[in-house]
């Protein structure tokens, strides 16, 4: 058996709300729901070829189906998986309009995690529909979730103020950038790649002096530990996450990633083949594979490229052309990453106090220091559990699993789901 698939299942298209920055078209936000025959289907192909698979329950907007698809969606999981087992882990990503405290009673019983998308104070730049009043109505006890916060060319200075607003309320967030695909092409929303990048070191540099932060920073708490060396393959972006993911449209369509990605890299439909393996042999997933690697072929001098794995495809397809490494994508990766392992490579090389640091960054650099042929000490985070999540191959399935940063936020709900 292969290690692990980290599956992204879109069982609707449909959305309550129209985010500006959508991957789907409005055109394609259509009613729909994923038939329970598809959804037993795919579980049961998964749990036969894999030791451990990650659910990312995607869309569309998810909770725009009732709570009884989610009961009978965990009954057919565990009927292939096992119950209570450390196989498989699963992520809600949600626009958070549907929240109620029933739903977060049900994710506390089956280990469930909730990512929201998200932006604060700042949520009106990108969504038409506010969902403060949901998310606050919850009781303490009950608001677990992490959010993700896409920055687009409003807020592309403002991401410490974003950090800062989560920081306060003790929630996991990560900062993503839109990306021109679906209804973000229709101007004004990509951030300026120079803005972008401003606005995020200032943020990592706020939070690497944080001493009092009890929340990651995503994606820089990744980036710091890639530096340090420990692979994250929860940084879909940035670990070659081709053969390790796979997006399921509601009525079966398969394909390679969740980000509008277009119908030539369509791999087949689980309805219509008899293995996952199948569907990493057809031709959709073989122009995608092959176009990823003639451009990571011209990536291969970059000194950094052995840290960003080539980037991410459907950036690049969007951006630029899937063959082409000249896009945004790339720019603000470079600026993001050389000053994190900068500061990170003054820390090893001075020394300093560490009491001034936070906690992420004390456990991650003293690790390394006591021992600089081990991999970097890690706090795992409860974030790094969320949507869009790949599946640790070193630890087991569970609340201390993780998955990435990148796919949620934007579409309906990523480039929301």
């Amino acid at each position: 058996m292969k290690q692990y698939l980290s599956v992204v299942v879109k069982p609707t298209l449909f959305c309550d709300t129209g985010c500006k920055h959508c991957y789907h078209l409005p055109e394609e936000r259509v009613p729909g729901t994923m038939s329970f025959e598809t959804l037993d289907r795919l579980m049961r192909m998964v749990s036969e070829e894999y030791e451990a698979a990650w659910f990312i329950w995607h869309g569309g907007e998810p909770l725009t189906l009732p709570f009884s698809f989610y009961k009978k969606a965990i009954e057919l999981e565990e009927k292939h998986f096992g119950k209570g087992t450390f196989r498989c882990g699963n992520t809600i990503q949600t626009n958070g309009l549907g929240l109620n405290r029933r739903l977060m009673a049900f994710c506390r019983q089956k280990q469930i995690n909730v990512g929201v998308s998200y932006e604060g104070p700042f949520n009106g730049a990108l969504r038409e529909k506010d969902s403060s009043k949901a998310i606050s109505s919850l009781s303490d006890k009950d608001n677990k979730y992490s959010a993700s916060a896409t920055i687009c060319a409003e807020t592309a200075l403002r991401q410490k103020e974003i950090y800062r607003y989560f920081r306060d309320r003790g929630t996991d967030v990560s900062l993503s950038p839109v990306i021109p695909a679906g209804c973000a092409r229709r101007g004004g929303l990509v951030p300026d790649p120079d803005e972008y990048v401003k606005g995020s070191i200032e943020a990592f540099d706020d939070w690497l002096h944080d001493a009092e932060a009890e929340i990651p920073l995503i994606p820089h708490y990744l980036y710091m530990l890639n530096y340090l060396g420990e692979p994250v393959p929860s940084d879909c972006a940035h670990t070659s996450c081709l053969t390790k993911w796979i997006c399921v449209n509601p009525d079966g369509s398969v394909y390679p990633c969740a980000k509008a990605c277009p119908e030539e890299f369509r791999m087949g439909n689980v309805n219509e083949v008899g293995s996952i393996g199948e569907l990493f042999r057809s031709e959709g997933f073989a122009r995608i594979l092959e176009g990823s690697v003639k451009r990571r072929e011209k990536c291969a001098s970059c000194e950094i490229y052995k840290y960003c794995g080539g980037g991410c495809s459907m950036d690049f397809y969007h951006e630029c052309g899937l063959e082409d490494n000249s896009g945004d994508s790339c720019r603000i990766y470079k600026g993001i990453f050389s000053h994190v392992s900068e500061e990170t490579q003054r820390i090893l090389d001075e020394k300093p106090d560490m009491s001034g640091y936070n906690r992420f960054v004390r456990d991650a650099v003293v690790g390394k220091l006591v021992n600089p042929k081990t991999v970097a000490q890690r706090c795992v985070p409860r974030f790094l559990m969320r949507a869009t999540a790949s599946i640790s191959t070193r630890e087991p399935l569970g609340r201390s699993a993780h998955p990435t940063h990148d796919l949620a936020g934007q579409g309906c709900e990523k480039n929301s789901a």
